[in-house]
């Protein structure tokens, strides 16, 4: 057997593809499994809880090795989670958590928005007349799920601005109404923030002056934490 045909073999009996010959690759097998296990139930541990409390973790242990033959692509470690939570999406595990991909996906965020800190934009004065746009640093995303409350009985659809406090040098997270939320998504940035602005609520039919005033305060805000850059 030629070199690249004992790797491949070696390979495929580590990840689970093909049965375990010999006990010392075994070892190497558990170890393997032990790291993609560990990284997960690290990055999401109220799912790491739930699979245990509803007992999943046979099919949690068959997904990770699934997983681990035909995802895990990435060759950095901190983006293997949310190839996992892809990967979970279009497969056949778990699929009696039916609120799982919004679960995934806003514990993900954690590690996202943190890794995202250092490339924020320098701070500038806050100013109608200029142009922003969504720093691309930050989390804006619609759950179906309560996310924020960890209420997961009943659907509930949540808007979620998530991004890097840099005063508090935390990841922090706020709900969002869904005027804001469709605003923000909105923002061209070739032209200012109040013409944005000016268009959207036109679009809208909400009348400008009965609304200005509200929206400038909270787009004042976001820009201060760095969502609007």
């Amino acid at each position: 057997m030629d070199e690249r045909k004992i790797q491949k073999s070696f390979v495929d009996q580590i990840t689970g593809r093909k049965k375990v010959k010999e006990k010392s690759i075994g070892v190497y097998k558990y170890l393997v499994h032990h790291s993609f296990y560990d990284v997960l139930t690290n990055t999401y541990p109220i799912f790491s809880n739930l699979i245990k409390k509803k007992n999943f973790i046979k099919e949690f242990d068959k997904s990770i090795f699934k997983f681990m033959q035909t995802s895990a692509i990435s060759p950095y470690i901190w983006q293997m989670p949310n190839e996992y939570r892809k990967f979970i999406k279009k497969s056949k595990f778990l699929k009696k958590i039916k609120y799982l991909d919004d679960l995934l996906h806003f514990e993900y965020t954690e590690l996202y928005l943190f890794m995202q800190k250092n490339k924020s934009k320098k701070h500038t004065k806050f100013n109608m007349t200029n142009n922003y746009t969504i720093s691309k640093s930050v989390l804006l995303h619609k759950y179906q799920y309560n996310v924020l409350a960890s209420n997961f009985e009943d659907k509930e659809k949540t808007f979620v601005l998530g991004y890097f406090d840099f005063k508090l040098q935390e990841v922090a997270y706020r709900p969002m109404n869904d005027l804001l939320f469709k605003f923000l998504n909105f923002i061209d940035k070739k032209i200012s923030l109040k013409s944005n602005l000016r268009l959207f609520l036109k679009k809208n039919q909400i009348p400008y002056k009965d609304y200005v005033k509200e929206f400038e305060k909270a787009l004042k805000e976001l820009a201060n934490q760095k969502v609007l850059v």
